[in-house]
């Protein structure tokens, strides 16, 4: 089950909303697909509210007997930000493998950069059965851990130098420390794992770094502005981190300011312009 409402302490009541009086939609991507049965489909409740839209899967096994019925299992409610900051992504992999464990994790390339994004694809059900080009996507990242950090006052060349290389060893790339080690030497090389792990704010003046389902994020904050949902009040952040313009949603109450520098942990979320 995925965690978009709880990151964001929003209620669950919008997802029955939405199977009661939402669009109901079968699920075509040829990767889900993929995984049914013949006596089952994979449908999608959508119901839009305000600046999100709601979307709730449902696997339906149909059971063609003489005594025929209809059963349904709740995969998991996805709450969308329509707002995010929009991306144009190629290569999608989705990391899911049954319904078992279901999830809309998803691996995409941004085609300016090529970097590699990971967020949940709130609203699969609108996608066609193959993605044949590129896709823009309205990224967010939900959260419930935000903190003010201080101005970045030294600057680390060695590590910034070894950004990506760094990135990769806390993956557990083992290729990557052996070459770290090459570059700048065994004692250097434990010091800046050791500071990434512990203190990534004080090597890096902003920072974007995917690890085990979720990122933490090092950035300045560009505009704040305060959203509602069912009575439910949010706060939306625009912050610049790694050249890259990301939008954060959190519901936790602190004062923040355009120019101050924050570190956050979250979970990505994305809405396809379809």
């Amino acid at each position: 089950m995925d965690d978009s409402f709880s990151l964001l302490g929003v209620d669950r009541e919008l997802c029955q909303e939405a199977k009661e009086s939402g669009t109901e939609t079968p699920v075509k991507h040829f990767v889900f697909e993929d995984l049914l049965d013949t006596s089952e489909k994979l449908i999608c409740y959508s119901k839009e509210a305000g600046e999100f839209s709601v979307h709730s899967y449902v696997l339906v096994k149909e059971k063609l007997s003489f005594f025929s019925r209809r059963e349904e299992k709740e995969l998991g409610c996805y709450l969308g930000y329509k707002n995010g900051s929009v991306y144009t992504f190629e290569d999608f992999n989705f990391k899911i493998n049954s319904f078992e464990e279901f999830t809309l994790l998803t691996e995409a390339v941004e085609v300016t950069t090529g970097n590699s994004f990971y967020f949940e694809l709130c609203n699969l059900c609108q996608l066609p059965e193959k993605l044949t080009g590129e896709l823009d996507i309205a990224l967010s990242i939900y959260t419930q851990n935000i903190r003010k950090i201080p101005p970045l006052t030294h600057f680390d060349q060695i590590a910034d130098e070894n950004r990506e290389l760094l990135k990769l060893v806390l993956k557990g790339n083992t290729k990557a420390k052996e070459k770290l080690e090459t570059e700048v030497g065994e004692s250097e090389t434990k010091r800046l794992i050791e500071e990434f792990k512990s203190k990534p704010e004080e090597l890096f003046d902003t920072c974007l770094l995917y690890h085990g389902n979720s990122y933490t994020v090092i950035g300045i904050i560009t505009s704040i502005k305060e959203i509602n949902i069912k009575n439910h009040a949010l706060t939306s952040i625009d912050i610049f981190s790694e050249e890259i313009e990301l939008t954060v949603l959190t519901h936790q109450k602190i004062n923040l300011n355009e120019g101050e520098r924050i570190e956050l942990n979250g979970r990505m979320f994305g809405i396809a312009a379809v």
